[in-house]
């Protein structure tokens, strides 16, 4: 998980290349014994095995079951990005990951823009209120990439919560053949020099 950031890199493309079908998304088994890791204390944060190695294979599977699309061309003022993708709405999927993940998450300190509620300390903090609901899927085939971006922040319209954090599910690796593709903060996907790389991604929903 990385926090978003305002940075001069150019701002990613959050439009969905086209309306997709109702899917059904594979099940998730509660987690014991997680640890979520600070790399960069209040910025990016690590939760190994957080799908189990079966969980991962379902949903390459399941990715590679959806119709997805290759990236256009960037209009201006977008990243360079080449992979095949798609956006997934789902309320209930969202909350059914953030039930699984929400157990190993800390609490978060509030961004600078944000307000406190009346009489929180300057270090006060608050757990994540959910995920985002469109769910994204990517693949990364050799030489495909995502170029210096930051991700766009989005507020929930029913709940009013906003998005400060990604979330990016890894589902292959080295163990997979996967070389290259590292994500690379802040906040690039670099090339896959080798196998392919699949990756679930959602926010993390906060409220005011």
């Amino acid at each position: 998980m990385a926090k978003k950031a305002r940075t001069a890199a150019t701002p990613a493309s959050s439009a969905s290349p086209s309306k997709p079908p109702t899917v059904k998304f594979p099940e998730l088994s509660p987690k014991e014994g997680l640890e979520c890791r600070a790399i960069l204390e209040d910025q990016i944060l690590l939760i190994d095995d957080f799908f189990s190695p079966e969980e991962c294979k379902a949903y390459v599977k399941f990715i590679d079951s959806l119709p997805l699309e290759l990236t256009p061309p960037k209009k201006r003022g977008e990243a360079e990005r080449v992979n095949h993708r798609m956006s997934i709405p789902s309320v209930d999927f969202a909350q059914r990951m953030h039930a699984v993940l929400a157990p190993h998450l800390p609490e978060f300190p509030y961004p600078a823009w944000a307000k406190r509620p009346s009489g929180a300390a300057t270090n006060a903090r608050r757990p994540a209120h959910s995920l985002n609901s469109n769910i994204r899927v990517y693949k990364y085939t050799q030489g495909q990439y995502f170029g210096p971006h930051y991700d766009d922040a989005v507020r929930d319209s029913e709940t009013g919560a906003k998005s400060e954090w990604t979330l990016l599910i890894y589902l292959t690796g080295s163990q997979d053949g996967v070389e290259g593709g590292e994500d690379c903060m802040l906040h690039e996907g670099s090339p896959v020099t080798k196998g392919t790389k699949y990756v679930l991604r959602s926010d993390l929903m906060f409220m005011k």
